[in-house]
Parts: structure tokens; sequence; C-alpha cells
């Protein structure tokens, strides 16, 4: 009888330890992070910006697409995330359009212009003068493939407008890598405040 409680014990002890912790993404941090652990979206943060959504202001227009992806696996860790792709119109002109991307399946899912899941605050990144005091939003890392030297951050808010849905987005340069002498600095699509709705 005492070996069957310790093999149950045993048994009981290695399943505890096999399991990884679960947390919720907004307690992500970016440091002392251990292996396996899984930011789980588990206040479903994500969930409301996903699908297709669009920005119109005259013939210029940016249509952006996400998707939320579970327990994507970095080498170290698992974190559910927002992924995405654009399509950005000016003057009636494409300029650049990588909406098919979302469906193409030799893309992966590391390699989509948007993605990203960090959890903000009103005082965080960009300033909230609308939001409530804990409301949250989301960070993300944008990207141009034709200017990859500018690093570039999309700050995401969902708001609901009498029965409306929309994203109230703020693009902007987070950091400017070395690039060659001559290079063109301009972002293809301008830095600043798009609200972007539901289609």
């Amino acid at each position: 009888m005492k070996y069957i409680i310790i093999l149950a014990l045993f048994i009981i002890t290695i399943n505890c330890k096999a399991q990884d912790p679960i947390v919720g993404l907004h307690e992500t941090r970016t440091y002392g992070i251990p292996n396996g652990i899984y930011y789980k979206d588990i206040d479903g943060d994500l969930d409301k910006y996903v699908g297709t959504w669009k920005y119109t202001n005259g013939t210029t227009s940016l249509t952006i697409t996400f998707r939320k992806i579970l327990q994507y696996y970095n080498g170290k860790w698992y974190a559910d995330k927002l992924i995405g792709d654009y399509k950005y119109i000016q003057n009636g002109v494409v300029i650049m359009n990588y909406l098919s991307r979302m469906n193409d399946p030799t893309v992966n899912n590391a390699q989509h212009y948007i993605k990203g899941n960090r959890i903000i605050y009103p005082f965080q990144v960009v300033d909230c003068d609308n939001c409530s005091h804990m409301e949250r939003r989301i960070e993300l890392y944008f990207s141009d493939p034709l200017r990859k030297y500018l690093s570039q951050g999309l700050v995401i808010r969902h708001i609901n407008a009498n029965g409306t849905e929309k994203i109230q987005a703020n693009i902007r340069l987070e950091d400017l890598r070395l690039a060659p002498e001559g290079t063109n600095l301009e972002p293809r699509i301008p830095f600043g405040n798009y609200t972007l709705i539901k289609q």
C-alpha cells in the first residue's frame, strides 16, 4: 500500500511539472520569461480585432485584415497573437497591396507585415485622452517590405460607435535603422491616426 501511495504522488508530481504555466496576455513581460510559458488571450482582447477594417478619405484608403493565431511558438514560449496584412491606396493609385498574403499557405505566421500582441494602457506608448482609465489597446509591429529600415509600430483601439465597430489606429516610427545614403526615409503610408470601419 505504501508503494502505491508513493507511486501515485510521483505521477501527480510529474503531471504538474509537465504542464507549462498559462498566464493572461496582459501579464506579458519582456525579460525573465520562463521557457514553455503560454501567454493566452484569456480575456479575449484580440478577438474584437479579427476581420477586415477600412479607412477611407476621398480616393485614399487603408484596408487591414487581422487574424488571431493561438499558441504561436517563438522557440521559447507560446503566445496568442494577431497577424495581418494591408492594402494602401493614395489618390486612387494602389501604393501597396499585401492582403492576398493572408490566404497564402507559403507565408508563415512570422512573415506577415503586421504582427504582435502587446497589451498597453492609455498612458503607454501613444497617449489616449479618450480612453477609460484601464482600457486596453494593442501594440503591433508594422512593416513595409520596401522600407525595412523604418521600424514602425501600430497601436489599435477598438470602439463601438452607435453599433458601428471601428478601430482607431496610430502608425508611427519606432526606430530608424541604418539606411544606405540617399535612401528614401518617407514612409509609404504616412504616419498618423486612422479610423477604420469593420467591413
